[in-house]
């Protein structure tokens, strides 16, 4: 592992996170490019900071499991995240006091009832998993106008904001989900579609994955984690007043709407 920044470093990129996460304003890059290493620890701080106010951590997010979405963001490998309590919603009407510049990302999320340690192939984490749950996920950037690198989107939790949730939940068992399909409409208009195989070939691929990177950094996955396991589509614009829905093929839809700019302010 290779950090370039010493504690107080991280201290203080943590604070300036932070803040934009409470406020809603976007903050400069960091001056010095981040390894991936400095952003791991970064966003640990960051989430010590998050949790009084928006829970403890309830599962993971796993970003850049697409091509597409490397390709959007200049990024090479996956990376993970934490997943905080009040960042899980159901569908509908979202509050966007403290959101920045987001984006949609429909997903198919895991909720693992076992534990897992590695070795972890697909076959263990679809073995350890409950349910299979439709998703969209709300992504966002801390550091304005999306100047972003590997390092700095770690920093930046792998650029959570919300994960909401259908009501849909699918048996893990119920189908080949790498097969899964979706297709996204924003404002009625079709402008995605995906298919579970996107997501390193399969979702439980990608849990896979996360599990041995878990344990490079001394962390598990443990019975109850919620996994999102990254954008079947490249990223969707979410503009105030827009509604976005993602439509799977057997697990039902997700709709989410942001609230338009209020002129009487």
């Amino acid at each position: 592992m290779t950090r370039t920044i010493d504690e107080a470093a991280v201290d203080r990129l943590a604070d300036r996170l932070y803040d934009a996460h409470r406020t809603g304003e976007g903050i400069a890059p960091p001056e010095t490019t981040l390894t991936v290493d400095d952003g791991y620890a970064v966003q640990r701080a960051v989430t010590d900071r998050r949790t009084a106010e928006e829970g403890p951590p309830v599962g993971y997010k796993v970003g850049f499991t697409s091509e597409a979405i490397r390709t959007d963001l200049g990024v090479d490998d996956p990376a993970y995240g934490p997943l905080l309590a009040d960042t899980v919603r159901p569908e509908g009407r979202l509050d966007d006091t403290d959101l920045i510049d987001p984006k949609a990302e429909p997903e198919l999320a895991i909720r693992l009832d076992e534990p897992l340690d590695p070795p972890v192939t697909p076959v263990d984490a679809l073995a350890a998993t409950s349910a299979v749950v439709p998703a969209i996920e709300v992504v966002d950037s801390r550091i304005r106008e999306w100047a972003v690198e590997a390092g700095s989107v770690v920093a930046d939790g792998v650029l959570a904001a919300r994960v909401v949730h259908g009501d849909g939940i699918g048996n893990p068992a119920g189908g080949d989900r790498s097969l899964e399909g979706v297709v996204v409409r924003r404002n009625g208009e079709r402008v995605a579609t995906g298919v579970g195989a996107d997501v390193m070939g399969g979702p439980f691929r990608v849990v896979a994955w996360l599990a041995g990177a878990l344990a490079d950094r001394g962390e598990r996955l443990t019975a109850g984690d919620l996994v999102s396991t990254g954008s079947l589509t490249p990223l969707v614009p979410f503009e105030p007043g827009d509604t976005v829905e993602a439509r799977f093929s057997s697990l039902g839809s997700v709709t989410i709407a942001r609230p338009p700019v209020d002129s009487s302010r």
